[in-house]
């Protein structure tokens, strides 16, 4: 799992492009600020051990400086530029696609019924 931390509230969050419970910051919303995303990025686990972001947090929570590293942040830009951002759900992925093709099923099998209901009645 991605463990990362908010850059505005320095709460801990699942990943760097969830939106953040403590301060409702998403760093997704619109795939237009770069720079957001990438310190999102940066504050995450791809890049800190687990161990450290609570630190980092704590640093942002009582306005201390994060280090960035500006020459990441930079490369970090350019390869979030050429790359979709998923769409954030709180639902797990294959919820939606279980929901969708059970409710097919369901609406199959109900005009199935009817049909078999109205040709047999006459």
């Amino acid at each position: 799992m991605n463990v990362a931390v908010c850059v505005g509230c320095g709460e801990t969050k699942e990943g760097p492009f969830e939106p953040c419970d403590g301060c409702g910051l998403d760093p997704a919303r619109g795939g237009t600020d770069r720079m957001l995303q990438a310190r999102s990025l940066w504050l995450s686990s791809r890049f800190f051990a687990e161990g450290m972001l609570p630190e980092l947090g704590r640093r942002i929570r009582e306005g201390e400086p994060v280090g960035y590293d500006l020459g990441m942040l930079a490369q970090l830009v350019e390869e979030l530029k050429t790359q979709k951002l998923p769409t954030i759900s709180r639902a797990a992925p294959g919820c939606s696609i279980l929901t969708w093709s059970l409710l097919g099923m369901m609406l199959t099998l109900g005009a199935a019924a009817a049909f078999l209901y109205l040709h047999w009645r006459s």
